[in-house]
């Protein structure tokens, strides 16, 4: 046979094995499109409220909103009376059998795919999704996310009439530990320092890496007060912390600004931006390694 003779085979013979597949969710449109969820136990809970199994970043759903109950291999969709309702491919429901590729909308912004995927699937949606949002390096959300989120955050805030706050901070010559130690160094830096603040953060809190070694955390519902400590305890904190590098031991600390909008004192979400990042760099121009805003820290 010739390399240019097309091999012919009954595709009628070929069988797809279906038996590694897993079922998910996965947000086709919203706020964390990609993101997946694993639909691993025989009935879960979906809505806006942390306490969900499946929690849906959108504040325009119910704190409940829908649950999802497994029977053998058949999943089925059920409303928990939610205030906009929810919709199965367009269909509003108050249960329904789900079915590969049904399209689930909670929102005029939330639809989420019900589909299975095996594990190579999974990995692949992981990582398109971690390459969307998230930053190489530290592990922390990138600019691009944090834009979107503080945006939706201050509406939300607005409309609630709740604190929210932005901790800006700032590694202290960063640029003379490239330099002394090499960017490899710096990198590690970085990425111990992220691991730090991810472990002292509430949940809730959104934590980005805003550009090259400064940071921002995203607290919703937090006044001045309860911020500016928090911003405390993580300066000193990191003050406390050696970074060993090869034979290198580093020791790093960070300038810190919080600004906290409520009773709609800023205009946008840009203004609040800004202020913090007006007192990061006043904590700078005073000597650094120190926390600036309109509050001070409790003293303990």
């Amino acid at each position: 046979m010739s390399y240019d003779e097309t091999i012919i085979s009954n595709l009628d013979e070929l069988e797809i094995d279906t038996s590694e597949t897993e079922p998910y969710f996965i947000i086709v449109a919203g706020k964390d499109i990609g993101k997946l969820y694993a639909i691993d136990s025989d009935e879960l809970v979906a809505g806006r409220s942390t306490d969900c199994d499946i929690w849906i970043e959108d504040n325009t759903i119910s704190r409940k909103h829908f649950k999802i109950k497994k029977t053998g291999r058949t999943y089925q969709v059920i409303d928990m009376k939610s205030t906009n309702g929810t919709f199965i491919n367009n269909k509003r429901v108050q249960s329904a059998a789900l079915e590969a590729g049904d399209k689930i909308q909670i929102s005029k912004d939330t639809i989420i795919q019900f589909d299975f995927f095996d594990e190579d699937r999974k990995i692949s949606e992981e990582k398109r999704y971690e390459m969307g949002v998230m930053d190489p390096v530290t592990s922390t959300f990138n600019k691009s996310y944090f834009l979107k989120r503080v945006s939706d955050e201050f509406s939300f805030s607005v409309r609630q009439n709740l604190p929210l706050s932005i901790l800006m901070f700032d590694i202290d010559y960063f640029k003379m530990i490239n330099d002394n130690f090499g960017h490899l160094a710096g990198d590690k830096v970085l990425q111990e320092m992220g691991q730090i603040v991810a472990g002292m953060i509430r949940n809730d809190d959104v934590f980005c890496r805003y550009g090259g070694e400064e940071f921002v955390i995203i607290m919703r519902n937090t006044s001045c007060q309860d911020a500016v400590n928090l911003a405390e305890r993580i300066r000193k904190k990191i003050e406390d912390t050696t970074i060993e590098y090869d034979d290198d031991k580093i020791k790093v600390t960070i300038s810190l600004g919080v600004a906290t909008s409520i009773d709609k004192n800023f205009r946008d979400y840009v203004s609040l931006i800004n202020d913090a990042d007006k007192f990061l760099y006043q904590s700078k121009g005073n000597g650094r390694n120190q926390v600036s805003a309109k509050c001070v820290p409790d003293e303990s």
